[in-house]
């Protein structure tokens, strides 16, 4: 049955003396066992989390050096199943996130059977003051991103750092392409979708104060393509296994036969271009099997999404 006591909170920290008493004194109130990772953090978080270090309902966690927030959520998940939990809520210790968000998630788990409940902050009122550009920026990548590797359009915002989960997705967070540090709310996200967890998606509100993102753009694109591209072939897998999804695992199979068809016949034709070695009437055929090739990989991908999006979005609830 359902309650409080299967549930377990889990906030991230590093370096957030300004904000995380408060947090932590916000949630106490909701009667849910807190756990605080404290990432090595180089100000006086340490110190300020000695005074809650002797109540009943809360656990630190502090780390021997600085792990970054996708390990620290992992240790977080992996000291919840240990001690029995169902179903984890994660948020930060910045202060960014509102209360009755994380509510609103514990009375959805509550009184529903959603194994997945992911928050969006790209709504109305989903944005408080000012968001970095480069973060702005990246999550509307990385949503494409990830609808790409889901097959689905309904879900937004998969960089979001609040949500709730069944703790059954620690088995997946063992795969060695889990990111240590930014992106994990993306790898949890489409793991949770591809594992057919039932997902249950809420508009919550972040608060900006003057905020300068530390992001290693770069560093971030990279992992997120890389995630995208292995998180493609790894649901190909499943997909075959799956009955409803093999039409879309087969045009899987043909859209990246037809590309890679494209992108050889695009550089041969450069190629050849440049080089002078090529007539026009060849080159006039290779530009007609190219036309023929996008067109045949447009309609492959376009067919697999659309088988994909009719099964996944049966279990989202967006």
């Amino acid at each position: 049955m359902k309650d409080k006591k299967t549930i377990a909170i889990g906030i991230l920290a590093y370096n957030e003396e300004l904000n995380i008493e408060n947090v932590i004194r916000n949630l106490l109130t909701l009667n849910v066992n807190l756990y605080i990772i404290n990432d090595f953090s180089k100000d006086n978080t340490k110190k300020i989390l000695e005074q809650f270090k002797n109540l009943e309902n809360v656990k630190i966690i502090n780390n021997n050096k600085n792990l970054g927030a996708g390990i620290s959520t992992k240790r977080f998940i992996q000291e919840a199943v240990q001690d029995g939990y169902e179903f984890i809520v994660k948020v930060d210790g910045d202060g960014q996130f509102l209360i009755e968000d994380v509510i609103k998630i514990i009375d959805i788990y509550l009184k529903n059977d959603y194994e997945f409940i992911k928050s969006n902050r790209f709504w109305a009122n989903g944005i408080v003051g000012e968001i970095p550009k480069i973060r702005f920026f990246g999550n509307l990548l990385a949503t494409l991103l990830m609808q790409f590797s889901i097959g689905s359009s309904l879900l937004y915002d998969p960089l979001n750092g609040l949500f709730g989960i069944s703790t059954k997705i620690n088995d997946k967070l063992e795969s060695k392409s889990y990111p240590n540090r930014y992106g994990y709310p993306f790898f949890i996200t489409i793991s949770a979708v591809l594992n057919n967890l039932k997902t249950k998606q809420i508009n919550n509100t972040v608060v900006y104060a003057d905020e300068k993102s530390n992001l290693n753009s770069f560093k971030v694109l990279f992992t997120l393509l890389k995630l995208s591209a292995l998180f493609y072939f790894k649901k190909y897998k499943l997909k075959k296994l799956e009955g409803r999804l093999q039409k879309s695992a087969f045009f899987d199979v043909m859209f990246l036969f037809f590309t890679t068809s494209f992108i050889c016949e695009v550089a041969y034709l450069l190629i050849t271009t440049f080089t002078q070695i090529n007539s026009f009437i060849r080159s006039s055929n290779l530009f007609n099997l190219m036309l023929i090739s996008l067109l045949l990989s447009i309609y492959s991908f376009n067919t697999s999404y659309k088988d994909e999006s009719n099964f996944r979005n049966e279990l989202i609830d967006a």
